[in-house]
């Protein structure tokens, strides 16, 4: 099934980008390994490390101090996973081609969505925010649209990786 940039393979899926696309994905994967450094001193990261017990400081705390540090290197994992995928991945045609594993697809997925979560964070992103084209006057636009471009592709991939 085609989808997008992606096109799903027997053991994977090939992924076709621009190279700004490329170098989005770069940007984005270089931002999240910064927040993933020390999420604690990011305000707009908390969605990454969702609380287990809202009305229990202490037993939140000792749920985040036994999950966090691997939750954490789960995502640092990921991260490191889709840029080696895009320092593999070559020009060909004018278009940027790589081939994923089912497990970096996982990986590529797992990033999109927690780059989203915590762009959508930092924009407080509403579900009609997100329906709305960006104002072009908006200090935000950019953002609103990286934000937009992430969900687009975490929409596809989703779709391609389903059986």
């Amino acid at each position: 099934m085609a989808a997008g940039p992606f096109r799903r393979r027997r053991n994977g899926v090939d992924v076709t980008l621009t190279e700004p696309e490329v170098s989005l994905l770069r940007a984005v994967a270089a931002q999240m390994s910064q927040v993933l450094e020390a999420p604690e001193q990011v305000p707009h990261a908390y969605r990454l490390f969702p609380p287990a017990y809202r009305d229990d400081p202490e037993a939140q705390a000792e749920y985040a101090r036994l999950t966090a540090p691997d939750l954490a290197d789960g995502k640092r994992a990921a991260v490191r996973s889709l840029i080696a995928t895009l320092d593999r991945g070559s020009l060909r045609r004018e278009a940027w081609r790589v081939g994923l594993s089912a497990e970096e697809s996982e990986d590529w997925l797992a990033v999109l969505n927690d780059a989203r979560l915590t762009l959508g964070t930092r924009l407080a992103i509403t579900e009609e925010s997100y329906t709305r084209e960006p104002d072009p006057s908006d200090p935000d636009a950019e953002a609103q649209n990286v934000y937009h471009y992430l969900g687009y592709l975490e929409e596809y991939l989703v779709e391609t990786l389903m059986p």
